[in-house]
């Protein structure tokens, strides 16, 4: 089972405030997707973050023309190494389940943000 794509979860998202970054990216396919073993924090700063724990966190996988390419794009801007880093998970999709790249966290980095977790999982609409 070869990578698919990326699982996006927040600001990325078709509707949210930086799903044209994903566009620029090359984005050509969104597919519902659902992240298990992963938990979702919310931060101060406007935006979530997935950081593993029980639960699960709700959203697209993202499949690109050229998926080396959009990772270039997308590292850059979830500054890879800094609070996010890049991990290969399994998602679940209505076709079944998908490796995927995500930008995720440790639950100690989205804490010292100011994160609490976001009971929903599910970014959209910001309801927790």
């Amino acid at each position: 089972m070869g990578l698919r794509g990326v699982f996006v979860y927040g600001s990325l998202l078709l509707g949210e405030r930086h799903h044209a970054v994903a566009r620029r990216a090359g984005l050509v396919r969104r597919t519902p997707a659902r992240l298990e073993g992963y938990r979702l924090y919310a931060l101060p700063a406007g935006y979530p973050v997935a950081v593993p724990g029980t639960g699960a966190v709700e959203g697209e996988l993202f499949e690109f023309r050229d998926l080396e390419a959009a990772l270039r794009v997308l590292d850059r801007f979830e500054d890879e190494g800094g609070l996010y880093r890049r991990v290969t998970v399994l998602v679940k999709t209505p076709a079944g389940m998908r490796r995927a790249w995500a930008y995720v966290a440790d639950a100690a980095a989205a804490t010292r943000r100011g994160g609490v977790p976001w009971p929903s999982g599910r970014w959209r609409g910001r309801r927790a």
